[in-house]
């Protein structure tokens, strides 16, 4: 098989657990070699295991993104790279009046602070050598309203503008910068974590296909919406009847599922299950 990263260095953030660990596969299998970072040492140990026994070259930087000065100890270690891709993400799936300082604090932090830093760190070295991939995780939440996670869906949102404004700024270096939107995720990451199901008109999509994703837009593309069904007619009426978010949300069977998700939420942060303790989900 033809190996599209072969001789690529790829950072990767978020990669002990969730969507991280697909996306590192994916990146393993195109022969990328790989800096793995994260705040959980030994499920990012597993990781690189994994990884290197697909015949990649894998560093590990244990750091978390939500620290400005981890994340200018990670990009040190790391050293020079051909593409970053920013996956950490935290997701605190519940009404705005139910979400502490805290909450909303790391979110804005992990989600959109640490990807536009991260990017500026970067960037300098992939201008001078002219060449670099940034590859963004967003969500679809940062395409439309999701009622009951507001916060996340606004550090989406901002994360879509940063990458779509940059990459303009970028045109002519040599280096592109894309973002993969996600709806719904099976099998792992924040909305599998819960236990509540997709909408039956939307339906989940597998994380391979997400890494995928990630891998068309290391091939160029600027935005792939990862999704069941095409989408894009319903963000265009969006735009031209905005008025329209709530019924649509509702017709379609999402406000309900999200609601369903923050009583979900809720109730573990109000009787963790054992070997969870209260307080913030973990940052990928």
């Amino acid at each position: 098989m033809n190996k599209t990263l072969g001789g690529k260095t790829v950072l990767l953030t978020g990669a002990s657990r969730g969507l991280g660990v697909c996306i590192a596969r994916a990146l393993a299998e195109q022969g990328a070699d790989l800096v793995l970072s994260a705040r959980d040492a030994p499920r990012l140990a597993a990781v690189a295991d994994m990884c290197a026994g697909l015949g990649a070259r894998v560093r590990v930087v244990v750091a978390d993104v939500a620290v400005r000065d981890e994340r200018a100890r990670l990009v040190d270690e790391a050293g020079p790279v051909d593409v970053l891709v920013n996956n950490a993400g935290l997701e605190v799936a519940l009404a705005l009046l139910d979400q502490s300082d805290a909450d909303v604090a790391r979110q804005l932090e992990v989600n959109l602070v640490a990807p536009i830093d991260l990017a500026r760190r970067i960037l300098p070295g992939m201008v001078e050598r002219g060449r670099g991939v940034i590859v963004n995780i967003s969500s679809m939440s940062g395409k439309s309203p999701t009622p009951y996670n507001a916060v996340y869906a606004a550090t989406k949102s901002g994360l879509n503008g940063f990458a779509a404004s940059v990459a303009i700024e970028l045109e002519g270096t040599g280096v592109h910068v894309g973002t993969v939107c996600p709806s719904f995720i099976a099998e792992v990451g924040m909305w599998a974590d819960t236990g509540v199901r997709a909408p039956a008109m939307l339906k989940e999509v597998s994380p391979a296909r997400v890494a995928r994703g990630v891998l068309q837009v290391i091939a160029g593309a600027r935005e792939v919406l990862v999704t069941p069904n095409p989408v894009r007619p319903l963000l265009a009426a969006k735009e031209l009847f905005p008025g329209l978010d709530a019924r649509v949300l509702k017709a379609m069977g999402v406000l309900e599922a999200l609601e369903a998700r923050a009583r979900a939420v809720k109730a573990r942060r109000a009787a963790p299950p054992p070997g969870l303790p209260p307080g913030l989900p973990p940052a990928g």
